[in-house]
């Protein structure tokens, strides 16, 4: 506590990254688990994420809370007289704000605390200035985890060469149904496509056989067809005389 109680300097704390009201909407919407498509992650925001994700959740430093406890006390009528006294209620402070990010220890909370009313004359307990700072806190932990989502978007998009996974399809699937049915939306049904009736083995026969006839010259093609498919249907000769087909392919062998 030594180092709390006698610290006289101030350990100035930026406060928390403000996003821009472009990256806060997208940050909001991937939290909201909207789909995003690589357009929507722009060098711009991407960059922008990466830095608010860089310092947005640095833990706070007993100096960081000392100073800015210090720097409230000028601000109040009844901060902690004696360095014994200032020991004690820092400690209590840091046991219950401790885990507050460095970025909530900032001026423009402090300012909040002195300017809400009657009561922010006063020095507060530990539990009034947790209550105090949670919601900067929370906001702060939402911006930084869309922030970490864009990020991580940003560099799965990068590696589309690897493809994308079927439980990432599956996912998106199932976002994209969700939207559809609280837009009232219905969902698409399959478009069937009428299924063309396809010609037997005998009619097949019989269209080549017939071809034969009219172009001899094209037995050369029709010959091993016809002959592939007798074969599928156990059949050794036509059931039409082969005498046609005989005298083809003599023509074709002579």
């Amino acid at each position: 506590m030594s180092t709390i109680t006698t610290f006289s300097g101030k350990a100035v704390v930026a406060g928390a990254p403000e996003l821009s009201a472009d990256l806060s909407a997208v940050a909001d919407a991937v939290q909201r688990g909207v789909p995003m498509l690589a357009r929507d992650l722009t060098p711009h925001r991407v960059a922008e994420a990466r830095a608010v994700v860089a310092v947005g959740l640095t833990p706070a430093t007993p100096v960081h809370v000392a100073s800015w406890l210090k720097s409230l006390g000028a601000l109040t009528v009844n901060a902690p007289d004696g360095r014994a006294r200032a020991a004690e209620v820092c400690a209590a402070i840091l046991e219950i704000c401790g885990d507050m990010p460095a970025a909530v220890w900032c001026p423009e909370t402090r300012k909040a605390w002195v300017t809400q009313g009657e009561r922010g004359k006063f020095w507060p307990a530990p539990a009034e200035l947790y209550a105090h700072l949670l919601p900067y806190a929370e906001k702060l932990r939402r911006d930084v985890a869309g922030c970490r989502k864009i990020v991580a978007l940003a560099e799965r998009a990068g590696k589309r060469t690897e493809g994308v996974s079927e439980e990432d399809r599956k996912a998106v699937a199932a976002q994209m149904a969700a939207w559809r049915k609280t837009m009232g939306h219905e969902e698409p049904q399959p478009v069937r496509r009428p299924v063309a009736p396809q010609p037997s083995v005998s009619e097949r026969l019989a269209a080549y056989r017939a071809q034969l006839r009219a172009e001899p010259e094209a037995g050369v093609w029709i010959l091993p067809l016809i002959a592939q498919l007798e074969a599928q249907v156990g059949h050794n000769s036509p059931t039409e005389p082969r005498g046609l087909v005989e005298s083809v392919t003599k023509a074709i062998q002579a």
